[in-house]
């Protein structure tokens, strides 16, 4: 079944980059620049989601309250494009399923929308493979407040991680985790690439040390490598 997704949004730059990031997803997208034209469509047809720029916050809030009385609205996503400034807690109010950066980048938006690819239908084989594990990290705000945090996917170039507050709403933050087998502690910049109203944050790292990078790359490396062993046997188990 063809996916097919509806951002409101009047830049025109905008439109364009959303819509190469969903065709890498084979989702089909249909644009407007109102809300009542989004609205209208919406009643008369499925969207598997809504991409609402913020830049109107108002504009943006009364229409994500407008659609949850729509019935073809229960089960798309809501993703709202915000500004580092925008209050989260004002953003997901309205239902959003995934608040993401501006300034939007190729790179950026193809990140954001990885951890909603089951929702949306799709598996497709990532660049980096995502490790799956559940490993204790700090989050660092400052030189003296860190937030305790749950890693729960890894690779070479980020994380996905649940945080277990709330954390200030920043594009950047620091991060330290020790990897299973391996001595010493990775400390690192990390760049906040999306969130979500449940707490979990993805983050792209940044600014790790030569070091740090080599042992998490051969890390990576060594565990992919287990893990497509596992599924060979068991691949070979049910032959």
């Amino acid at each position: 079944m063809l996916l097919r997704s509806l951002p409101l949004c009047r830049d025109a730059a905008t439109i364009q980059l959303i819509s190469r990031g969903f065709k890498e997803f084979s989702v089909e997208v249909e644009s407007c620049a109102a809300p009542e034209e989004a609205l209208h469509k919406f009643m008369i047809q499925r969207f598997d989601a809504v991409v609402i720029d913020d830049a109107d916050h108002a504009a943006a809030a009364l229409l994500l309250n407008k659609l949850k009385v729509v019935p073809s609205f229960k089960n798309s996503l809501a993703i709202v494009l915000v500004d580092a400034q925008t209050a989260l807690r004002a953003a997901f109010s309205s239902g959003t399923t995934l608040a993401i950066y501006k300034p939007l980048s190729p790179d950026r938006l193809r990140k954001s929308l990885r951890p909603l690819q089951n929702l949306i239908g799709r598996s497709r084989q990532r660049k980096c493979d995502r490790i799956p594990v559940r490993l204790p990290a700090r989050v660092r705000l400052d030189e003296k407040t860190y937030v305790p945090a749950l890693i729960l996917d890894i690779s070479q170039t980020g994380v996905a991680l649940s945080v277990q507050q709330g954390i200030p709403n920043t594009k950047m933050v620091g991060l330290e985790f020790a990897l299973p087998g391996r001595g010493g502690t990775i400390a690192t910049s990390a760049d906040v690439i999306w969130r979500n109203a449940q707490g979990r944050l993805g983050a792209q790292f940044s600014n790790m040390e030569p070091l740090s990078r080599r042992v998490l790359s051969e890390w990576a490396v060594a565990q992919l490598k287990s893990i497509q062993l596992q599924k060979g046997a068991v691949m070979a188990g049910h032959g």
